[in-house]
C-alpha cells in the first residue's frame, strides 16, 4: 500500500465566513495520476446559515496547508467536509481526478486530527496512534515501523509509552 501525503501549503485567513474564493496554489497543475485535492464551487449550510459560498481550491499532494480565521468561519466545516464527516450541498471534492462527493469516509484512506481529544485514555501514546492502522489489520511489524516513524516526525516518539493522563495539553 503506498502512503498518501496530504501535507498541504498555503496559508488561508477569512474575516467572516469562506465565501467567493476561487485559491490556486503555484504549481498546482501537476501530471496525471497525483493525489491532488480539488475543491470546486463548494456550498456548505446549516439550516438557513450559509458557512461556506462557491470555495474553490487546488491543493498539490506532497505541500502544507494551513486554514486560518475566527470561530465559526467554516475551516472545521470543510476539513469534514474533504474526509467526508459533512455533507456537501454543492460544488465537488476531487481527489486524484476521483470525484468524492458519495464516497463515505471509511472508504477515502483519509485520517483527520480532531480540534478535541480524540484519545482512549486507557491506551499509551503509541497505541493511541496505532489504532486505526490495527482496525485496518495493517501487520503489526508495519505497524511498528509507521507509529515509530510518525513518533519520531512529531518529536514525541520519547513519550511513546506515557499515558495521556501523563501529558501535558501542549503533546
Amino acid at each position: 500500500m503506498s502512503h498518501l501525503s496530504y501535507s498541504l501549503y498555503f496559508i488561508f485567513y477569512t474575516g467572516q465566513s469562506i465565501r467567493n474564493m476561487v485559491i490556486k496554489q503555484p504549481g498546482s497543475t501537476s501530471a496525471g495520476g497525483s493525489m491532488d485535492i480539488q475543491l470546486r464551487h463548494i456550498y456548505k449550510t446549516f439550516g438557513n446559515q450559509e458557512v461556506i459560498h462557491d470555495f474553490s481550491i487546488s491543493l498539490k499532494s506532497g505541500c502544507i496547508t494551513t486554514f486560518l480565521g475566527p470561530s465559526g468561519c467554516g475551516k472545521t466545516t470543510l476539513l469534514r467536509m474533504i474526509i467526508g464527516f459533512n455533507s456537501i450541498e454543492g460544488g465537488t471534492i476531487s481527489v486524484g481526478g476521483r470525484v468524492m462527493n458519495d464516497v463515505s469516509p471509511d472508504k477515502r484512506n483519509m485520517g483527520m486530527v480532531f480540534q478535541n481529544y480524540a484519545i482512549f485514555p486507557h491506551m499509551s501514546v503509541r497505541d493511541n496512534v496505532a489504532f486505526g492502522l490495527r482496525m485496518r489489520n495493517i501487520p503489526e511489524k508495519d505497524i511498528e515501523e509507521r507509529v515509530d516513524h510518525m513518533l519520531k516526525v512529531v518529536k514525541i516518539d520519547h513519550l511513546k509509552d506515557r499515558m495521556p493522563v501523563a501529558l501535558s495539553g501542549g503533546q
